[in-house]
């Protein structure tokens, strides 16, 4: 699987091409191969699929099963995906172990307002990525899926990033602009938004980020001052007043206020 640029090349930005270790490559290529294909395959089919010599591929997929990336199956001679990846994934989304820190607390309020109650960590390249979860026991609950991950200025979050992310009108500008609202949202009136969460401490998007869903946001700040996480209360929308939805932001800046002593 070798790069498509030269030794001299340059990508289009003029830069050169970063060297990789084909190895590395390849062993990387047979982990998402094996995901995005659950059906177990064998050594041959694998190195064709790859466009890898056989015996590289067996002698990756042999170190693949000592490290526990890869089961094998002896009988069959098949090979998928191990569970060695599982703990190095939940640590890099949660790197602080945040949401086992916070789940009590975002279950109380999940109970208590009906909503679910999300906790959500914004990477270094500006995405929000949903770290976990507590439902409610309504019957009809609104799906959330952990790893999902939401450009950095959208809904809720969006506003409270906008107000508490560190950045300047004309960075807030350019990342609004590749957000898809499905409802029509002018950047002047999420400015104003944003300033009304700076002031009050919770932002809320009443279905013009996700038709038909309601969220209120509060930011959980780092030492600096700057946003780090965000709690969120997902709902129908319609499904609360905007009294009771004021209730929940304000227990959502409770509850950040405390995130932030205890992570």
């Amino acid at each position: 699987m070798s790069n498509i640029l030269g030794k001299n090349d340059k990508n289009p930005k003029g830069e050169a091409p970063p060297s990789k270790v084909g190895s590395v490559t390849q062993a990387i290529a047979v982990l998402r191969y094996l995901a995005a294909n659950p059906a177990p395959r064998g050594v041959n089919t694998i190195a064709r699929d790859l466009k890898i010599s056989p015996s590289s591929c067996f002698n990756l997929l042999k170190t693949l099963v000592a490290e526990d990336f890869i089961d094998f199956d002896p009988t069959a001679k098949t090979y998928t995906l191990g569970i060695g990846p599982v703990a190095l994934a939940r640590r890099a989304l949660d790197p602080e172990s945040a949401f086992s820190l916070l789940r009590p607390d975002l279950e109380r309020l999940a109970d208590r307002h009906n909503v679910a109650v999300s906790l959500w960590r914004l990477t270094r390249k500006e995405r929000f990525v949903l770290l976990g979860f507590a439902d409610n026991e309504m019957a009809t609950r609104i799906h959330l899926t952990v790893g999902q991950r939401l450009p950095m200025l959208g809904g809720a979050n969006g506003r409270c990033a906008a107000a508490f992310g560190g950045l300047g009108q004309a960075e807030i500008g350019d990342r609004f602009a590749v957000v898809h609202w499905r409802q029509p949202m002018s950047l002047e009136t999420f400015l104003a938004e944003s300033a009304i969460t700076r002031d009050r401490g919770w932002a809320v998007d009443n279905g013009v980020f996700l038709p038909g869903v309601t969220t209120v946001s509060a930011p959980v700040l780092d030492d600096t001052g700057k946003l780090k996480f965000c709690l969120s209360a997902i709902m129908f929308h319609g499904q609360y007043a905007a009294e009771k939805l004021a209730k929940i932001g304000n227990d959502l800046v409770v509850t950040a206020k405390r995130a932030e002593k205890l992570i």
